[in-house]
């Protein structure tokens, strides 16, 4: 009895650990290889086989399919060129006991990029020292993306890598960007991206790989001296050094000089001991070093004079320098690539001469065997210059007018120019210096040089010219003045809206006096005048011929309006027209009623309405008489009431009339975009407004939530109904996914106008902003608890994969339970398309966890029964 009851524990024990491990048996079929990984349009072969008896196996696929077979155990799926994208395939066998089961094949199908291509974005020419800027990976046609690794190298060093998600087996087009925020370190760097397909320990090794033609980077950065101050002995090879990096290439400016020098370099030998302080200065910045120099003594030179000491010929041109001595010698002469002058003993003057000379770095010396000393020798210093070929100024991404206030850059091609350090490129307006531009190059052979300039124009630069000059300083040696070269003026045109120069001017009647509303403004304005009787686009008006009154008027363009007031009063004893509208002005909806007062308090012989609808004839029995129309459809009417006095002539008072509709529809869209915004690019939105009048009292604006962003008015003063069009630049970040813009056309009718302001508002525009993943912190702390999580949710979109570091077994949930971990660091990676981000988990224990306790319960509570027993 005891040993049944024990085998029946011990049964239960043995079931309970089955049930845990879960064995099963699998299906008897081998694949060689487990797993394909082909290129597009490449062959593959793989065999199934098996070691049992079977009634029939066989290969089930869109290519390549192999029909059963009874009296094989070793078939092959195979095909030479193979086309299809997302391939399944499987080897399955119906076992003697009549059931079948398959094998899988993983096939996965690559395809390497057409090309991968790296670019700026929004931006050309050099980078600022410390400033942002965004570069772009495009590759182009690759598959499958879920294995594509997309690298950003500097040089050789690895700067980032981005994955991708998507499952998609097809070819795709995939773009990265990368924010840089270069230092003076950067300049002349390469930057190049680099597209990687990691497809496994069956791909191909080493992984294929294909890369982008490298991004030369000039960084811009301001002159900084490694110190501040230096000791220098007088000699003749010592120099005092002021050359310092810095990009663009500084001026070098000297304090306490008998003579203005712009070189970099000075002999101590050839001044007084003291303080020399040098200043490096280029368009970022300057920085100044001071040197200190002392003298050493009287020191002998060598006994050679050159005359001239400097030579600056140009290019092809002919030279001739003397060098002469006053002490006896052994021999002397000239060493030089062109010209040299043998070894003579008998002269005390030789002559360096050349005809045409065509070497740009020609070094010649002159030597002397002096009889009481030893050797020596003194360098010609020598330049050989050329003009530029041309010079050239343009404007960088900009045709057309510029807008008063904005900023744009100018750009100067000097081509062809020889030595370039010698070279300053000075900007103009008109005949005004705006900046200059130096270069330390010390390259002798002709090059190319781009200088830029920053601008920002405001009204009276409208029709100014801007133009460059390419000027080779060479020193007093060199041509006087100095050659200079210049580029054809640059007429520039520049939009800006109307100002006068005062907002009210009284004018007293006469034939001679004018109520003169011209302004300067660019584009030319319209003019509208408000209480004339009829429209006037003029923007002069004879004061002889208008009433007495105020009178508005108004210039407009497309930057904008401004309006002035003229006081038009009389010089004699005449009295105004004796009527009075009530109201004075009318707006009305088109096919709306309307209905106007017209009165006075004098007598008369008739008074009346003139208009196209609902004139009123004269009467002489009545003061009030009423302008009435039921259903306004006139879009310009222009009534007036009239009398005719008893002492004077017949008067007239116009009723200003505006007949207004509210727009048919407004409608919000984007500008050739469909789908997700990426963040930091930049997209154009669209609003339409569709049949609206008069468009003159119309204002578009534009909003995100409800902040407004921007509004536009119009100067059209056509009265009928216009469709009106306005678009907004917009570059959203990840704030923006999910906000929702909108923009409403609002009538402005002003105060006879209908209150509130008559708007209509598009539907919303909703917009899904794309934006890479980035957690709050990149670590924390976790004490093991079943109710304390490792919580690696972080917001992106689109909605990244979770892969975790360190765990036992693959999980791609965001969330763990501490509890089922053991303690120590697990990295958690959320990853989407447009990058990644990881987080540390730092997992410590409260305790100690027995393993494998629901098996150790079993086999206790088995031992607990045998001993009650």
């Amino acid at each position: 009895m005891l040993q049944l009851l024990f085998g029946f524990v011990f049964l239960a024990a043995v079931s309970q650990l089955v049930s845990l491990t879960g064995a099963q048996s699998e299906c008897p079929l081998q694949l060689d290889p487990q797993r394909v990984v082909v290129r597009y349009g490449g062959s593959v072969a793989v065999n199934c086989n098996t070691s049992v008896l079977h009634k029939g196996m066989g290969w089930e696929a869109s290519e390549g399919r192999v029909s059963m077979t009874k009296n094989q155990s070793l078939i092959t799926w195979r095909v030479s060129n193979l086309r299809e994208w997302d391939i399944t395939t499987h080897c399955f066998i119906n076992s003697n006991n009549s059931t079948q089961c398959q094998v899988d094949l993983p096939v996965t199908v690559y395809k390497t990029p057409d090309s991968v291509f790296i670019s700026t974005v929004y931006h050309r020419g050099p980078m600022t020292e410390g400033q942002q800027y965004e570069l772009q990976c495009d590759v182009h046609n690759v598959a499958p993306v879920q294995y594509l690794t997309v690298k950003w190298y500097k040089g050789q060093t690895l700067l980032n890598q981005t994955n991708f998600d998507d499952t998609i087996k097809t070819p795709v087009n995939k773009t990265v960007t990368l924010l840089i925020r270069p230092d003076r370190a950067d300049d002349g760097a390469e930057y190049w991206c680099e597209a990687e397909l990691d497809l496994g320990a069956e791909g191909p090794q080493p992984h294929p790989t294909n890369s982008a033609k490298p991004l030369n980077v000039e960084v811009y950065y301001k002159p900084k001296h490694s110190n501040s101050t230096e000791t220098i002995i007088q000699d003749d090879k010592v120099m005092l050094d002021c050359t310092v990096k810095a990009n663009p290439a500084p001026t070098y400016t000297w304090d306490h000089l008998k003579e203005k020098i712009s070189s970099s370099v000075l002999k101590s030998s050839e001044l007084s001991p003291g303080k020399y302080t040098c200043t490096a200065t280029n368009t970022l910045g300057r920085d100044s070093k001071v040197f200190i120099v002392k003298s050493t003594g009287a020191q002998s030179e060598c006994p050679l004079q050159l005359d001239p000491q400097r030579v600056v010929v140009r290019y092809g041109g002919s030279v001739a320098a003397n060098c002469s001595t006053s002490v006896l010698h052994e021999g002397m002469g000239w060493e030089a690539s062109e010209g040299r002058v043998s070894m003579t003993k008998n002269q005390s003057l030789i002559t360096w001469r050349v005809s045409e000379l065509r070497e740009w770095d020609i070094k010649p010396f002159c030597y002397i065997y002096p009889i009481y000393s030893t050797q020596c020798q003194v360098d010609l210093p020598f330049t050989v210059y050329k003009t530029p070929d041309s010079v050239f100024i343009s404007t960088v991404y900009h045709r057309g007018p510029m807008m008063e206030g904005q900023q744009y850059e100018l750009q100067c091609d000097v081509h062809n120019v020889a030595p370039v350090q010698y070279l300053t490129v000075k900007w103009y307006k008109g005949q005004t210096l705006l900046h200059q531009t130096n270069f330390t190059d010390t390259i002798k052979t002709p090059v190319n040089e781009t200088v830029t300039l920053l601008i920002r124009p405001d009204r009276a630069d409208d029709g100014a010219q801007y133009w460059c000059e390419a000027e080779l300083d060479l020193g007093a040696e060199g041509p006087q003045p100095h050659p200079t070269n210049s580029s054809k003026p640059l007429n520039v045109e520049v939009y800006y809206k109307p100002k006068h120069s005062n907002s009210t001017e009284t004018i007293i009647q006469d034939d001679k006096v004018m109520l003169d509303c011209t302004v300067k403004v660019n584009p030319a304005p319209t003019y509208t005048w408000d209480h004339l009787k009829e429209k006037n686009n003029s923007s002069v008006l004879k004061s002889s011929a208008l009433s007495p009154g105020k009178y508005t008027c108004t210039a407009t363009n497309t930057l904008g309006r401004d309006s002035k007031v003229f006081i038009v009063k009389s010089t004699g004893a005449q009295s105004e027209c004796p009527l009075q509208l009530d109201p004075q002005r009318v707006v009305v909806r088109y096919g709306g009623s309307v209905a106007v007062n017209c009165s006075t308090s004098v007598l008369h012989k008739g008074i009346g309405w003139e208009a196209s609808e609902g004139g009123v004839p004269m009467t002489q029995s009545q003061n009030l008489i009423t302008w009435r129309v039921s259903k306004l459809t006139e879009w310009d009417i222009q009534p007036y009431c009239y009398i005719n006095r008893i002492q004077g002539a017949q008067c007239q008072v116009e009723l200003p009339v505006t007949v207004y509709k509210t727009p048919d529809s407004v409608f919000i869209s984007t500008v050739n975009h469909r789908g997700p915004m990426m963040e930091g690019q930049q997209y154009e939105l669209q609003c339409d407004v569709h049949n609206v009048a008069p468009v003159q009292y119309l204002t578009v604006k534009w909003y995100k939530g409800q902040t407004l962003l921007h509004q536009t008015t119009f100067t059209d003063n056509i009265k009928t109904p216009e469709n009106k069009t306005v678009t907004l630049l917009i570059r959203p970040d990840r704030a923006d996914d999910g906000a929702q813009y909108w923009c409403a056309a609002e009538l402005d009718l002003g105060a006879e106008g209908p209150q509130p302001y008559r708007t209509n508002s598009s539907n919303p525009l909703n917009v899904e902003v794309y934006y890479k993943p980035k957690h709050s912190s990149s670590t924390e702390t976790i004490i093991q608890d079943d109710k304390v999580m490792l919580d690696c949710t972080v917001m992106a979109n689109p909605a990244p994969t979770y892969t975790w570091d360190h765990l036992k077994e693959k999980s791609s949930s965001p969330v763990l339970n501490s509890s089922a971990l053991s303690p120590g660091n697990y990295t958690c990676t959320a990853t989407n398309t447009l990058g990644r981000d990881s987080k540390v988990f730092i997992v410590k224990s409260i305790g100690i966890r027995p393993t494998f306790w629901t098996v150790l319960t079993v086999f206790q509570l088995s031992i607990a029964l045998i001993i009650v027993i």
